[in-house]
């Protein structure tokens, strides 16, 4: 299942790269939420199946499982429009750990393009190691990376009884991991599944992108607390300062820093949006339209 819209120039190498797999039994649905570039006109090359929507019933949790209810496959694998399988070995390795029966979901690890600036390359090498990682219900923070649909496989049998949230506006995928490992599933961390993936996204995104987090945040987690996620990101600093160090990168040690307040201060009054006006949140946010609906 593979959402769209103005998928871009490395659409095509996507669904090439997918279509190449060695594994063969498998469907592609591409559900469009309104793309004005060519991304219907490539996909057409390719025997998928083209669900469209309009931009105004797109949402991270209810599209998602839209795709869910319209796959026939025993197991539904997400990847984004811009997310590229490295090999042939790509589904097959994602698959492969559903031999355990009380794994739920699976995520690949995301390696960046090679014109990733190197703050992004950082967060990716510290998000998707080379070690595998299998996750259950207490062995993991509240900041911890547990799930990425991105890049992932899910059992249909268990999306059918839980589904995304359609009520929050990003996350989705950290909230299903979430409360699946609260039901005693396990979500597996496969680094052999890689995808080519990542964005330079500059200050004003990165704030956008990290205040909504922190509105799903507040419905996902009951106490969630500003001082493990303080703690973490101290934590997290003092190692970048070290890569960047080690790389020569001394120029970007204070950029560095305002970086992580910008993330600190957009996830913050996220959880704590109920306190803003509308036309704020509207301004702070990527999804204005979802503002609408409240």
């Amino acid at each position: 299942v593979i959402l769209t819209k103005n998928a871009g120039n490395n659409f095509k190498t996507v669904l090439t790269q997918t279509f190449s797999q060695n594994y063969k039994s498998f469907e592609v649905i591409i559900i469009d939420s309104g793309s004005t570039d060519n991304t219907i006109k490539i996909a057409k090359q390719y025997p998928i199946k083209i669900i469209k929507i309009k931009p105004e019933k797109f949402g991270h949790g209810k599209t998602r499982n839209l795709g869910a209810r319209l796959a026939k496959g025993k197991y539904v694998i997400y990847l984004t429009h811009d997310a590229i399988p490295q090999n042939k070995n790509w589904l097959s390795n994602l698959i492969n750990n559903f031999s355990d029966e009380h794994v739920a979901g699976v995520y690949g690890k995301q390696t960046p393009y090679k014109n990733t600036n190197i703050l992004e390359v950082f967060s990716y090498l510290q998000d998707y190691p080379n070690k595998k990682r299998v996750w259950f219900n207490n062995n993991f923070d509240q900041e911890d990376l547990i799930f990425s649909d991105v890049n992932s496989a899910i059992r249909k049998d268990i999306l059918k009884k839980e589904s995304f949230s359609e009520e929050i506006i990003v996350s989705e995928d950290h909230e299903w991991a979430y409360r699946m490992l609260n039901k005693g599933y396990k979500i597996v961390y496969e680094p052999n599944a890689v995808v080519i993936h990542s964005h330079n996204h500059n200050l004003i995104e990165i704030f956008k992108r990290f205040f909504d987090m922190g509105v799903s945040y507040q419905h996902v987690y009951s106490n969630y607390k500003v001082s493990t996620l303080l703690k973490k990101g101290i934590k997290r600093y003092l190692i970048k300062l070290n890569y960047l160090i080690e790389k020569g990168h001394f120029f970007l040690v204070f950029y560095a820093i305002l970086l992580d307040f910008i993330k600190f201060l957009g996830i913050n009054l996220g959880k704590n949006e109920n306190f803003l006006p509308i036309f704020i949140k509207k301004r702070f946010s990527n999804y204005k339209l979802y503002w609408d609906k409240k």
